[in-house]
Order: structure tokens, then sequence, then C-alpha cells
């Protein structure tokens, strides 16, 4: 059963956010797919960065291949609870590291 609370709802909107910029950057190496809370942008050599919602934690979770970082809710932005970066700016440097091109996610 799906929990239907305000933080469940800034999560889902957070992601969906994420998907529509990343669908916006129309670049062949990235597919970006989106099932149960989860998004997966799969990149053609294979990378994998995973961005999800942990409910009962009330963060955002992304896994990249450097590691794994946990975003809390603070102030209306997604923090990291490690390295105190935003979770967009965070994602914005995968991606543009990634790509090779400098890329912004807001």
């Amino acid at each position: 059963m799906t929990r239907d609370t305000a933080i469940d709802r800034q999560i889902s909107d957070v992601l969906a956010r994420l998907v529509k910029a990343v669908d916006q950057l129309d670049d062949d190496r990235l597919d970006v797919s989106v099932a149960d809370g989860k998004v997966v942008m799969d990149f053609a050599d294979g990378v994998k960065i995973i961005i999800n919602r942990q409910g009962v934690a009330n963060q955002i979770w992304v896994a990249e291949p450097k590691g794994g970082w946990h975003f809390d809710l603070k102030d209306g932005r997604w923090i990291c609870d490690k390295r105190s970066i935003e979770l967009f700016e965070s994602v914005s440097g995968l991606l543009s590291d990634k790509l090779g091109r400098v890329v912004l996610i807001r």
C-alpha cells in the first residue's frame, strides 16, 4: 500500500522534475526510465545513475559509480547529508561529468 503524505508528494514531484529535465537533454547516449519511485539513467557505456525515494526515511537516494548519497529535505531543498550539496546541483554535476558538457538541472 502506498503512503499518501506531503513528503511522498514532494519526492514524487522532485523525481518528475528530474525525469522531465533529463528527457529534455535529448542525448542519444542517455536513456531515462521511471518505475515505482525510481529513476534510472542508463548511459550507452553501461553506467547507471539511480535516484529513488526512501519513503520510510523521508529521503531521496542517489546511487552512482563513485558512491551512494542520501538527501534530506531542509528548508525546501534536498541536501546531501554527507556532502551538503543540493540534489539538482549534484545530478547536474554527475550528468555534466558523464556527458562531457555543462548540464544544469533545476
